[in-house]
């Protein structure tokens, strides 16, 4: 299904993010890969719904290559100014079923952080549920590290939020 056909908003490392918004952002989310992706960010092999992504949020198809158009290969979901101001945060990395095994999930956080930092964040920061056992530990084999409860958002949850780079803000 074809989704999100307007530039790029980041492209690099064999990957590109298109935001996608209106009727296209719907379209994205209801995609069946999409969706079990998302399940299986919460435990693998998850059925039901799919955890809600905020309105305020940012969503990007990610598609393997340079592609801006076609079929996505998973979604990146951010939120800007959160938990602070200057700060963002990744909720979601999610690749569809049929396009895992050729490390989209990590291409697109590393280029998601990159442009997030380019845009002026001071630090990003990415939300694991704590029942996501692989996730935690994709997290770390991304060279993020667990951020210490003080410093970790009030609305924690049962996630565990990560954080790779500061910059002086």
């Amino acid at each position: 299904m074809p989704v999100g056909t307007s530039a790029a908003w980041a492209s690099g490392l064999g990957v590109t993010l298109v935001e996608v918004a209106g009727p296209a952002r719907e379209a994205l989310l209801a995609d069946p890969g999409i969706r079990q992706g998302l399940l299986d960010g919460v435990d693998r092999g998850l059925t039901g719904e799919p955890p809600a992504l905020p309105d305020a949020g940012s969503i990007y198809a990610l598609r393997e290559g340079r592609r801006t158009t076609g079929a996505p290969d998973g979604i990146v979901a951010v939120v800007r100014d959160c938990p602070r101001a200057s700060e963002a945060a990744l909720l979601a990395v999610a690749v569809a079923p049929a396009s895992r095994g050729r490390s989209l999930a990590t291409k697109a956080l590393l280029l998601a952080e990159r442009r997030l930092i380019e845009e002026g964040a001071s630090r990003v920061l990415a939300r694991v549920p704590r029942t996501n056992g692989r996730g935690l530990y994709y997290m770390l084999r991304c060279g993020f590290t667990p951020v210490p409860g003080v410093d970790a958002p009030p609305t924690a949850g049962e996630a565990t939020w990560f954080a790779r780079r500061v910059r002086p803000g």
